[in-house]
């Protein structure tokens, strides 16, 4: 069998005449388009044109649409007709989309849309909507070929029925060259002017049991639920039910009850939806049950004191975070002890909390709180038991200087401390020698403190002590007192260089104020050098810059051939200067930028 195929043929306005042969089973089949106009080559079955081979591509359904008066030519493979277009004709598509859901409506002129697809992107011309409650065989509303782009067709007035009465309808669509075949809505829609009445529900704890509110919270998850049809000789012949979706089509009782599975239904808001069929084989409405369950307690986060915490205050503020997302935490059923004794608490619902000030003191030491919490159903919580420890009294102490010596000659004095604290113990301690502790450091407590130095001023010396506790309590100030008497002589410096020499040498001449007295000093950062009855020091050879000396006179006083710590001038004598080779020492002046003025000649 020979076959002809053309492909992207364009006749353009020059054109007189065109020819095309087409080979098809049945014979030989001749056609002439002429005229200046263009043509489109059309891929399909044969037509035919009333000859045997008919097409499933084109028909007498699907090939309308073509130009007025163009003449066709038809063949195994493809359909020719003048046109605006060079390429094979693509068959438009059509999705429904809407009312076909099998959905009730009491709207009796609804608008019935469908979505348009072309790949060769050609617009919808024409569509034929149809629309028939017998799987049509006959038609309700036929709108015949409408010349328009829409995507969406509002019916006349259905006839109006008793019941809902189901119709499909469907729609088929042209881009001018080519229809689409009809696209069918299976599931259409029911159309009523008066909605069936819907079942009444209700529900229990059980067949025999407490009724269960709706919309209130409530512990049963496993609800008998129990309905009646409210029309008195209405033919129903079942139901179909769901809990959480809407119910199917299918009828799953013919009775009136439903006892709800074990492990079915979790904690929040849950709805039974029904719904109920007639002998007509309609359904009605949707009717629901809206149950809330909650058979979870509430839960207890942190709280305040915390276990174990050591406070200061015996009016705290007893604090605990409680929360419930279902039925919420029930004010009235707070109940919270202290040391056995009943407490009135409040609960918070913007912070979510449980709060207690206690009315009088709490007792010193420890003290036990024990809490439970209810939800509006009823659900408890397990007891929250924990303690903290009160204490408000602050530590008591002593302090001794050197054994309680009346005299010492000696700016070093040895010092005994004491304190005691009979709820939370001693923590810290801090020693001053003026008493006003502004810049005195919090030390670790400690009996013994050695070698704490006086001001170096002969004369009454007070030592100050005051204590903290573990609970941050701080105590009063406690003292002691000693005469210190120094015996150690004055260190004086006779002589030296200048503030700001050039000399890289340096002399100093030195004297005490007791006779018979040995001296060391160093030079900047040495070390100190041997006690010497020298009175004059020398270093050769410093650097440039800022230096500094120090010198201290000693004598052995009680004559025991050592130099005992208060036989030492306890405050050094000292001096700077600078070495500069310029011999002065002037800021770095910055440079003044020249300026320029004008002046009168």
């Amino acid at each position: 069998m020979l076959k002809t195929y053309f492909r992207n043929i364009n006749i353009n306005k020059t054109v007189i005449c065109f020819i095309a042969v087409f080979f098809i089973f049945t014979g030989v089949s001749l056609a002439v388009v002429s005229s200046s106009k263009n043509y489109k080559l059309h891929s399909a079955m044969a037509d035919g044109g009333g000859m045997s081979g008919g097409s499933t591509s084109y028909n007498s359904e699907n090939s309308v649409g073509f130009p007025l008066g163009a003449k066709t030519a038809t063949g195994t493979s493809y359909k020719i007709y003048a046109g605006l277009l060079s390429t094979t004709n693509a068959i438009p598509d059509i999705t429904i989309m809407s009312f076909n859901e099998g959905e009730v409506v009491i709207d009796d002129t609804p608008t019935l849309t469908w979505s348009y697809e072309d790949k060769d992107v050609d617009p919808q011309r024409y569509y034929q909507v149809q629309v028939s409650k017998d799987n049509f065989e006959t038609f309700t509303v036929d709108s015949g070929l409408v010349t328009s782009s829409d995507g969406s067709f509002t019916t006349p007035i259905l006839p109006k029925e008793e019941q809902a009465v189901s119709y499909r309808w469907r729609v088929r669509v042209s881009d001018g060259f080519d229809y689409s075949g009809w696209q069918v809505a299976q599931s259409g829609f029911r159309l009523s002017t008066a909605s069936l009445e819907v079942p009444v529900i209700w529900a229990r704890v059980s067949p025999a049991g407490a009724e269960i509110p709706s919309k209130l919270w409530q512990d049963c998850a496993t609800p008998y639920m129990y309905w009646e049809y409210p029309v008195t000789g209405a033919d129903i012949v079942g139901y179909s039910y769901a809990w959480g979706s809407l119910p199917d089509d299918q009828v799953d009782t013919t009775g009136m009850s439903y006892q709800t599975e074990e492990n079915l239904l979790s904690d929040g808001t849950r709805v039974f939806y029904l719904k109920a069929q007639n002998t007509a084989g309609d359904w009605t409405e949707t009717a629901n049950f809206e149950i809330w369950i909650d058979r979870g307690t509430p839960v207890v986060g942190l709280y305040s004191p915390s276990n174990g915490t050591v406070i200061s205050s015996d009016t705290p503020t007893i604090s605990i975070s409680v929360s419930d997302d279902k039925s919420g935490v029930d004010p009235n059923g707070i109940t919270m002890k202290i040391n056995h004794a009943t407490a009135t608490a409040t609960y918070n619902k913007n912070t979510q909390s449980v709060i207690h000030i206690p009315s009088t003191p709490l007792s010193e030491g420890d003290n036990v709180v024990s809490l439970e919490i209810s939800d509006i159903v009823g659900n408890k919580t397990s007891p929250l038991v924990w303690s903290f420890l009160v204490d408000t009294k602050p530590p008591e102490g002593s302090i001794i200087i050197n054994n309680q010596d009346a005299l010492t000659n000696s700016i070093y004095v040895n010092l005994t401390i004491s304190a005691k604290d009979a709820t939370t113990g001693i923590k810290n301690m801090a020693i001053s020698n003026d008493g006003v502790f502004d810049n005195e450091p919090w030390e670790s407590f400690n009996t013994k403190r050695d070698n704490w130095m006086l001001p170096a001023i002969s004369g009454t010396r007070k030592v100050y002590v005051r204590f903290q506790d573990n609970a941050g309590n701080i105590s009063g100030i406690f003292s002691d007192t000693i005469e210190l008497v120094i015996i150690a002589p004055d260190t004086i410096i006779t002589s030296g260089p200048n503030l700001i020499t050039v000399s890289i040498d340096a002399l100093f001449t030195f004297k005490a104020t007791e006779a018979g007295c040995i001296f060391r000093w160093k030079f900047d950062a040495e070390e100190w050098s041997e006690w010497s009855a020298k009175t004059f020091a020398e270093k050769q050879g410093l650097s440039e810059g800022n230096h500094y000396f120090k010198v201290q006179a000693a004598k052995d006083v009680n004559n025991n051939g050592e130099i005992d710590s208060d036989e030492i001038d306890p405050v050094p004598e000292e001096r700077t200067w600078t070495i500069s080779s310029k011999g002065t020492v002037k800021p770095d002046q910055k440079k003044k930028k020249p300026f320029r003025f004008w002046k009168e000649e």
